[in-house]
Formats: C-alpha cells, structure tokens, sequence
C-alpha cells in the first residue's frame, strides 16, 4: 500500500473512532473530570486537535498561529478545562481531516530525519508519524474508557 494512502487511512479512521467514544458525551460530561486524576473528554481533544496541528507542520502544511492550542493542551497540562465546548472541540479534530490527508498525498521524504517533539531524539518521519499515530490512538482509547467512568455503555 502507498504509504500516503496508508497513514491517510490510518487517521482518518480516528475521526470515526471519535465519533463512537464521543457519543451520549454531553457537553457537561465531556468537560468534567470522571475520577480523581482522570484528564476531562474535552481536554484530551483538545490535546489531540494540539497535536495534530503539529503533525501538520511537521509535514510542512503553512498553520495561522493560535497559542490557545499550546496554552491549554500541552503535555503535562491541567487535563481539566477547554477553551472550546464539546461540539467545538469535535470539530476542530473533524476539522485537521482534510489538511492531513492532502499533507500526507503531497509528502515525498518519508525518510528524512525529524525531530520526535515527545522523545526529543531525531527520528526518520514517518517513526514520528507512527509513534503519535499511536499517541492519538492511546488517547481516543482513554475517551471510551471515560464515558464508562459517567455510566454511558461502550461504543465498540
């Protein structure tokens, strides 16, 4: 499979598993804590619309500045509030769909080396893009696990 083809798969195939965690999440549930600890439904969305803006940039997509992003969902970060609602926040992930998939078709050098933002070591790119493919993941799973923690059924 074409490797652009691949990753475009990959991702896109996030949106729809958003879709399925995030349904019967209110806006109130979505922005509250499920447990001591426990990063809030829309502070982990937020983090991943954060972290796909970077994946963007990373595959040389042209981004207007937006500092809300960093200040609110950066690693380590509060876990608690959102600068968006629920529905805004969806959106903005819905919304780096498209910018992703024409990134990833025009990507030539899969090969060349980059800098992995969460490890800190040089890496060829696509590693990059596998290991927050993963990231992603990891968190969209943390969403199912969070509407059980409110008392709403798993979605998958």
């Amino acid at each position: 499979m074409e490797r652009g083809k691949l990753w475009r798969t990959a991702f896109g195939n996030n949106v729809r598993l958003l879709e399925l965690n995030g349904a019967g999440l209110t806006p109130e549930l979505a922005a509250k804590r499920p447990a001591n600890g426990v990063a809030s439904a829309a502070w982990i969305v937020g983090h991943l619309v954060m972290t796909r803006q970077r994946i963007l940039k990373l595959l040389g997509a042209s981004l207007p500045e937006d500092p809300a992003w960093g200040q609110h969902y950066a690693r380590g970060g509060p876990g608690a509030s959102a600068h968006l609602d629920w529905a805004g926040l969806v959106e903005a992930f819905r919304a780096t769909d498209l910018d992703l998939k024409k990134a990833f078709q025009a990507l030539a050098d899969w090969d060349r080396p980059t800098l992995n933002p969460a490890l800190g070591t040089e890496q060829p790119l696509e590693q990059v893009l596998a290991f927050l493919y993963m990231h992603e993941c990891y968190h969209l799973g943390q969403i199912g696990i969070i509407r059980k923690l409110h008392g709403l059924p798993g979605a998958l």
